[in-house]
C-alpha cells in the first residue's frame, strides 16, 4: 500500500520547471461515508387556489384597462373629429352647437353600454374561476 504523499503509478507526470513548481497540489474534497443527505421537506410558495385567484384578478384589471382604453380612444376620437371638422361647429340644435351635444349628452349612452359589457365580462371571468376552484 502506498503512502498518502507518495505520487500513484497511474497519475501523469508533471514536468520539472518554473511552473510545476507553482502549481498547487491537487486535494480530493468529499463527504465521510457515513454522512447522510437530509433534505427539509418546504411546502410550495403558493397553492393552485392563490395561482388561480392572482390569475382572476389579472384578468379582472386587464379587462378594466380595455374597457378605459377603449372609451379614452373613443372620447379623444369624437374630440379629434369636432376639432379637424370645423363644419360640426357651426351646427346648432335649439341654439347650442353640436360639439356641446355629443360631448355632453352622446357620452352617456356610450359610458353605459360599456359599463354594462365590462360587468357581463367581468361577470364571466367570475364564473369561469369558479368553475375551475371547485374541481
Amino acid at each position: 500500500m502506498q503512502a498518502p504523499d507518495s505520487p500513484r503509478d497511474d497519475s501523469p507526470q508533471v514536468p520539472a520547471g518554473r511552473f510545476a513548481q507553482q502549481r498547487p497540489q491537487r486535494v480530493r474534497v468529499q463527504a465521510p461515508q457515513d454522512a447522510s443527505l437530509s433534505v427539509t421537506y418546504q411546502p410550495p410558495e403558493h397553492t393552485a387556489e392563490e395561482f388561480y385567484v392572482r390569475q382572476l384578478i389579472r384578468s379582472q384589471l386587464r379587462l378594466a384597462c380595455a374597457v378605459a382604453a377603449g372609451l379614452l380612444i373613443l372620447l379623444v376620437g369624437i374630440c379629434a373629429l369636432l376639432v379637424f371638422w370645423p363644419v360640426l361647429s357651426t351646427i346648432r340644435l335649439v341654439s347650442i352647437p353640436l360639439p356641446w351635444w355629443v360631448l355632453g349628452i352622446g357620452m352617456y349612452p356610450l359610458i353605459i353600454v360599456a359599463g354594462m359589457l365590462f360587468n357581463r365580462a367581468a361577470a364571466r371571468n367570475e364564473r369561469r374561476y369558479r368553475s375551475i376552484s371547485r374541481d
